[in-house]
């Protein structure tokens, strides 16, 4: 009996690991990915010839990321890996992508879709200006491009992408010009009891807010958007 064709869409964290999985059962999946290199939105490589150490492009992650990217890569002959390839329909059976403007429909009898992170945006005034960006586009930019939205970014939003961000940013030699975050210092007091069960993401939450204190970088809660004026303002 043939073994089955299975789809696995997108290749970080989620999709590497059902990768992992069917590899270790006997199954040789095709691994699609969109980004030209595995890793996914949280784990995104930096470029070929670049050599910035896991520490600062990840923080806290890098173990996390390392083991990751080592592990895809002994993964490699097991699979059928198409980097720079977008899956965009199904039809029947088949999987619609895209590969250097070249169309093809892949039959399948099964797919996993690990289409990972997103940045979910909510419209305001001025949010499609110039030098206006995501989070995420400018976490992109860093990791995977080596470069940076800005000399002096602002970082505007909540949750804790907004200071993994800004972290990264300083890091990598760039001082955000502010933190601005839309929750209140009391809300996020009373999430706090959420936390005890997850003490490490509490630490290094701390550990990112205390690094941007110490460098300088002012930190403001319970901010509102009024309107765009800079050309170097990150949102989410």
């Amino acid at each position: 009996m043939d073994k089955p064709v299975v789809i696995v869409v997108g290749a970080g964290p989620a999709g590497t690991r059902a990768a992992q999985t069917l590899a270790q059962a006997g199954i040789c999946p095709v691994v699609l990915d969109e980004n030209r290199q595995q890793g996914g939105q949280i784990y995104r490589r930096q470029p070929e010839n670049f050599s910035r150490p896991a520490s600062k492009l990840y923080g806290a992650s890098a173990r996390s990321a390392t083991a990751l990217h080592t592990a895809f890569e002994a993964l490699l002959p097991h699979i059928d890996y198409r980097p720079e390839t977008l899956a965009w329909g199904v039809s029947s059976n088949q999987l619609l992508t895209e590969h250097h403007q070249h169309v093809q429909a892949l039959p399948f009898d099964a797919m996993i879709i690990a289409a990972g992170a997103t940045d979910r945006i909510m419209p305001c005034p001025g949010w499609t200006l110039p030098g206006v960006f995501t989070l995420g586009g400018a976490q992109i930019a860093l990791k995977a491009q080596a470069c940076t939205i800005g000399a002096a970014p602002i970082f505007m939003g909540t949750g804790p992408l907004l200071y993994l961000v800004a972290w990264q940013y300083l890091r990598a030699g760039v001082k955000p010009r502010a933190v601005l975050d839309t929750s209140s210092f009391k809300t996020r007091m009373k999430g706090l009891s959420g936390l005890r069960h997850r003490p490490a993401i509490l630490t290094q939450g701390i550990r990112y807010m205390a690094d941007l204190l110490r460098a300088g970088v002012p930190l403001h809660a319970a901010s509102r958007q009024l309107g765009w004026k800079s050309r170097n303002t990150t949102r989410i």
